[in-house]
């Protein structure tokens, strides 16, 4: 087993990583009509991957945000993962092309609870993305910015 080592990344490092990962969607030619993070880790990332994924309509790719969680207050894991804040209710999904975002899949688990939820709403397509994929997370999203093994990363919205 490798040892763990903490990376730090700054914000131009995340900004150029979610650049290369709108690419490599965008050479797909998978439509997407609504970007969903979840948050709080997706939020950022899914904001720069607006600025440069294409869209048809005069204004920007419509952004939402679901919240999960794995941690009580303390940081203690909880028994099972949690949604705590859903899309609107008036937002309907159905029929459209759905890509989600996290910064990290670590576990995996969130991404479980967050494609589970999604696909309840019928989309026409869902397509997931996360900054860094680390070995043993039991869900791999279809673009993955950087493998990270099993480090520890400390992105710059989460330094103290």
């Amino acid at each position: 087993m490798s040892e763990v080592k903490k990376i730090r990344y700054s914000y131009d490092q995340i900004h150029e990583l979610v650049k290369t990962m709108a690419q490599k969607i965008t050479k797909t030619g998978n439509k997407i009509d609504f970007i969903v993070s979840i948050a709080t880790g997706g939020w950022i990332p899914a904001r720069i991957l607006r600025t440069f994924l294409p869209h048809s309509a005069d204004l920007p790719l419509p952004l939402f945000s679901i919240g999960i969680v794995n941690y009580d207050s303390r940081d203690k894991l909880l028994s099972e993962t949690l949604i705590v804040q859903e899309l609107p209710a008036n937002l309907d999904i159905k029929g459209k092309n759905i890509l989600l975002v996290d910064e990290v899949a670590d576990s995996g688990g969130t991404f479980v609870k967050a494609v589970e939820y999604i696909l309840s709403k019928e989309p026409k397509t869902l397509h997931t993305t996360v900054l860094h994929l680390k070995d043993q997370s039991v869900f791999k999203p279809d673009f993955v910015g950087e493998f990270a093994g099993n480090n520890w990363i400390v992105y710059p919205w989460d330094a103290k």
